[in-house]
């Protein structure tokens, strides 16, 4: 198969580049290329829907209007999960509502799992999720630019759901709430017994 030629090229890069100033628009900096990096790849897996679309560019569009609220879902439960990881920390010390209560239960699960975590990922999550610090405060105190934390942090974030999900059962709610969740086994390391 032959490399595209440049005049092939030009229109992806022309809709690459307005697709990011779309996203910019919508998340926050360090998360762009995240997202449009799962847009773009969403549309490759979906090439044959968007060559039978009518108006293809629309297509892509919401394509992209569909990733970015799917993104804000994730990232609005993983503050959610982290924030009751906090808790368990001791950051706060209110009883959990009877609604939360899996929520509660699993952030206990979850604590020792940030602590298995590799030592820049552990620290940086430490830092910022539990510790409360910015990614800029906790750059500064580790000595790395913004964008190295933002990245550890992210980086982390995807370590911590793999390890989580690796160890249990997650049942989320239409919003991304914990409903329910079953521990896989008791080996995983977390404390948690479930019975």
């Amino acid at each position: 198969m032959s490399e595209p030629s440049s005049a092939e090229r030009q229109p992806w890069k022309s809709f690459e580049s307005r697709l990011r100033a779309y996203v910019r628009q919508r998340v926050a900096p360090g998360e762009v290329d995240d997202v449009v990096g799962g847009i773009l790849l969403r549309l490759v897996r979906h090439s044959k829907e968007l060559a039978a679309a009518d108006n293809a560019t629309a297509w892509m569009y919401r394509v992209a209007a569909n990733a970015i609220v799917d993104h804000h879902r994730r990232r609005s439960a993983e503050v959610r999960v982290m924030k009751q990881v906090g808790t368990e920390a001791g950051e706060l010390s209110a009883e959990p509502d009877p609604d939360q209560r899996a929520s509660a239960e699993l952030a206990k699960c979850m604590a020792p799992l940030v602590r298995s975590l590799p030592e820049p990922y552990r620290e940086a999550l430490l830092l910022t999720e539990i510790g409360g610090l910015s990614q800029i405060e906790a750059g500064r105190r580790l000595g790395i630019s913004s964008s190295g934390m933002r990245s550890r942090v992210q980086r982390g974030r995807v370590k911590l759901k793999a390890a989580l999900l690796r160890c249990c059962e997650v049942e989320l709610d239409r919003r991304g709430a914990v409903l329910d969740y079953r521990p896989r086994s008791s080996s995983c390391g977390t404390g948690c017994g479930r019975g």
